[in-house]
C-alpha cells in the first residue's frame, strides 16, 4: 500500500491500537470510526496503526498489517473522516525481532524501513536488551522506545533511557502519562525524561474509545509547562511528520529548544 499522506499535517500519533479485531485495541469497525473522530477533533490529522507484534499472544505480521490499515483507510474515506492512517507496528524487543525485521516480516514505521517502534515489558528490561538494540540499529534502522515512563525499571533508573539514546535510538512518551493518567511514577518519569532531552515523540498509545482514547492535546501542553511551546511542537508535529516522510530527525533542534539548565548530557552528545 501507498503511505503517501494525504491531508494537511498538525498533530501526527506515532503509537495507536487502530486495526479492529487485530490486538487488544479496537473491538470493531464502529469504535475504529468513534476514535478516528475523537483523533480528528483533538487536532491530529496522521495516526500509525501499530498493533502488537511478537509479545507472546499477538504476532502481527507486516504483511497482515498493510492489509488491515489499507481496509480501515477505506471506511475512514467512506465516513468522511480525514485522518490519515499509515502502517506500523509495535514490536516486543525479544532476540528474533532484528531477523524479523531484516527479512520483513516486521512492519517498519509508515512501512519506509527507517525506524521501528520497540515495546519493553512493563516491569523490566530484558536480560541482553542493549544487544538487541544494536543489532537493530545495525540493520541501519531507528528503534523508538515505547512508553518508557511505563517500564518501571526504567521510569526509576532513567539513565539506562539515557544511554539507549546515546547509542542512536529514540523514545516516545504517552501523553496520558505526562497527566498522570497510569500514576504518579510514570508521571514523573515522563517529566524527567522529557526535560533531560531524552523524549523525541509523544503519542497516545490508543486502545478504545474511551479512556484509552486518541488524545494527545493534554499531554502536549503539560510538555509546553514543563518546557516550552518549541519542544512541544517538536514532540508532537516536527518530528512525527519527519518520522513518518521517513526524513531525518533534526535532533539537535532539540537541544536548542530544550531549557538551558536541562542542555548538559545533550550538549556532550552533539558535541556543543
Amino acid at each position: 500500500m501507498s503511505s503517501t499522506v494525504r491531508f494537511p499535517f498538525g498533530m501526527v500519533d506515532i503509537h495507536g491500537h487502530w486495526l479492529p479485531g487485530v490486538d487488544d485495541g479496537a473491538k470493531s469497525l464502529e469504535m475504529s470510526l468513534r476514535m478516528a473522530r475523537i483523533a480528528v477533533d483533538d487536532g491530529i490529522t496522521t495516526a500509525l496503526a501499530t498493533p502488537h507484534h511478537l509479545n507472546g499472544i499477538y504476532k502481527t505480521g507486516a504483511e497482515r498489517v498493510r492489509e488491515e490499515v489499507a481496509a480501515l483507510r477505506s471506511e475512514f474515506a467512506r465516513a468522511g473522516i480525514e485522518l490519515d492512517l499509515l502502517p506500523g507496528s509495535e514490536c516486543h524487543l525479544v532476540p528474533e525481532l532484528p531477523r524479523e525485521l531484516a527479512e520483513g516480516r516486521a512492519m517498519t514505521v509508515a512501512d519506509r524501513g527507517k525506524a521501528v517502534l520497540v515495546e519493553l515489558p512493563v516491569h523490566s528490561i530484558p536480560v541482553g536488551a542493549s544487544t538487541i538494540l544494536e543489532e537493530i540499529l545495525g540493520l541501519g534502522l531507528s528503534p523508538i522506545i515505547v512508553h518508557p515512563e511505563r517500564n518501571s525499571e526504567l521510569a526509576r533508573k532513567p539513565d539506562r533511557l539515557a544511554e539507549w539514546v546515546e547509542m542512536g535510538c529514540l523514545a516516545q512518551v504517552t501523553a496520558r502519562s505526562c497527566i498522570g493518567k497510569f500514576g504518579d511514577l510514570a508521571r514523573d518519569a515522563s517529566k524527567e525524561m522529557v526535560t533531560r532531552g531524552m523524549i523525541h515523540f509523544v503519542a497516545s498509545d490508543t486502545h478504545r474509545d474511551r479512556r484509552r482514547v486518541p488524545d494527545m492535546s493534554y499531554g502536549r501542553s503539560v510538555i509546553e509547562k514543563w518546557t516550552n511551546s518549541e519542544v512541544g511542537k517538536l514532540l508532537a508535529e516536527t518530528y512525527p511528520r519527519d518520522l513518518v516522510l521517513g526524513r531525518e530527525l533534526e535532533l539537535g533542534a532539540l537541544d536548542e529548544a530544550l531549557p538551558k539548565r536541562r542542555r548538559g548530557w545533550l550538549r556532550k552528545m552533539f558535541g556543543a
